[in-house]
């Protein structure tokens, strides 16, 4: 009988071996191969999760690699957050996947394609395999050398239409990213290695506190780079000249959210943390939540609009951890429930907006009317937007709640209190320019239906409704996560 651990990890060393196959492939047999991997690899997923939850969500830590020199080089970490995290990785994933079947054809207007969908498959595969092994890591060695397999997957999605400007972004993403790597996780490793001797994530709470805030800060800058916070923000707005469905795991459940993910995980082994951190994190924070602000009315690209909503959604998600190293595990749970809230809905935006290129055949807000004439995308983008502004009964709106529930963290900085400000201003600038966009685009007059297959209209309904339940989902899983 398969156990648990077992099904975690055939969930991502499958989609990492056929990702590699799916080269060699293209038209429909690389539509079923991709399929069956990404169908497998969530089956096998949303198992392990069953058992987990069914054994009591107790912490289940297995060392595959081990050396004398530097003690835990390999190993899988199954615990509340990691479950949570890849349930989202696994399951949007799937839905991405089931809409680029369609979205990938000669019917796109925008982006036709006729041949080179393996390609494209295939970097999506491999993304989604390292960033579930991403996610089930326990050494910080096995997080670098993932975090470094996204990053090449991210440049070969972005760089997938061949474009001038295609080839400058993604290697923008890359470089940037990789950045982020070098100074942050090679750090890590580097410390581990002299100092410790073992680059298990347990052994990092037992350094010095110097080191530990070295460690730390190298860390954020890894954080921020991957997901795209100041000064690093730059990079994300351009790579949406990738594929849609590209688009929507970068931002929904991939690069940006692994960010979050990865300073979690240090601040969850390496408490307590230099106070000085803090403030560094926070003033990174600020700067990134007031040049969202200031970008979100003067966008007309639709892509783009959710580029700027996403920096500002991660840079939320970094408020609850800011208040996390100030001592609070509910600013730990605060930041993985945001997380899993805002996955499905920025999912549904994006794959929304992806129907403005295969039908319309251009993202550009102005010149789109009339989406009323076909409810699923009308509605889709409406929801959509609403949802990601904070408007209830969709999860970000109890993200949100989330975060502001760390109010006690005022009393130890009134930074806490300027970013529970700017948390309140972005909903309502973004909610405004929402409303704005939606009265423009849909409930007008002009353009003609949006025809679109009806299984890219049954992943966007199954989006939808994930994004009002997502909250259920994700607290039994978020209560548990802890130091």
């Amino acid at each position: 009988m398969v156990g648990m651990e077992e099904l975690f990890l055939l969930s991502f060393s499958i989609p990492l071996a056929a990702g590699l196959m799916l080269f060699k492939l293209d038209g429909k047999r690389a539509d079923y191969f991709m399929l069956i991997t990404v169908i497998i690899t969530t089956l096998l997923n949303v198992l392990g999760v069953y058992e987990f939850c069914s054994s009591g969500m107790k912490t289940v830590h297995e060392a595959l690699l081990t050396s004398k020199s530097l003690g835990e080089v390999y190993g899988v970490l199954i615990d509340p957050m990691s479950v949570a995290v890849g349930l989202v990785v696994s399951t949007a994933g799937l839905l991405f996947m089931l809409y680029a079947v369609d979205y990938m054809s000669p019917n796109n207007r925008e982006h036709p394609v006729y041949e080179g969908k393996g390609r494209f498959y295939a970097w999506m595969v491999l993304f989604i395999g390292a960033t579930l092994a991403f996610v089930y890591s326990s050494s910080v060695l096995q997080l670098l050398i993932f975090f470094e397999i996204m990053s090449l997957a991210c440049w070969g999605v972005v760089s997938y239409y061949g474009s001038k400007k295609a080839k400058r972004s993604a290697y923008k993403a890359f470089i940037v990213t990789n950045f982020g790597a070098m100074i942050g996780l090679y750090t890590a490793v580097g410390v581990g290695i002299t100092h410790l001797h073992n680059l298990s994530l347990f052994a990092y709470s037992s350094l010095e506190s110097h080191l530990k805030l070295i460690v730390f800060l190298a860390v954020v800058i890894a954080a921020f780079t991957k997901s795209a916070q100041f000064p690093f923000y730059s990079w994300l707005p351009d790579a949406m000249v990738a594929p849609t469905p590209a688009s929507a795991f970068l931002h929904g459940a991939a690069m940006v959210e692994m960010g979050v993910f990865l300073l979690a995980r240090f601040i969850q082994f390496m408490q307590p943390i230099p106070r000085e951190g803090f403030y560094v994190m926070a003033g990174l924070i600020i700067a990134t939540q007031l040049i969202c602000i200031l970008m979100y009315p003067s966008q007309r690209d639709a892509k783009r609009l959710l580029a700027y909503s996403t920096i500002a959604e991660s840079g939320l998600m970094y408020v609850a951890l800011a208040t996390a190293v100030l001592g609070m595990e509910s600013g730990l749970q605060a930041s993985v429930f945001q997380l899993f809230n805002h996955a499905y809905i920025k999912g549904l935006a994006f794959l929304t907006a992806g129907t403005f290129s295969y039908a319309l055949g251009t993202l550009e807000m102005d010149r789109i009317r009339g989406l009323i004439k076909s409810p699923v995308v009308g509605y889709g983008w409406t929801f959509a937007l609403l949802g990601l502004a904070g408007v209830p009964p969709f999860g970000v709106f109890f993200g949100k709640l989330g975060i502001l529930s760390n109010a006690n963290a005022m009393r130890e900085s009134l930074l806490v209190l300027a970013m529970f400000a700017l948390l309140l201003l972005d909903s309502a600038v973004f909610l405004m320019v929402s409303l704005k966009r939606v009265h423009s685009m849909v409930f007008s007059e002009g353009n003609e239906r949006v025809e679109i297959t009806p299984l890219m209209k049954v992943v966007m309904v199954i989006l939808l409704i994930l994004a009002i339940i997502a909250p259920y989902i994700a607290y039994p899983l978020v209560a548990k996560v802890g130091w």
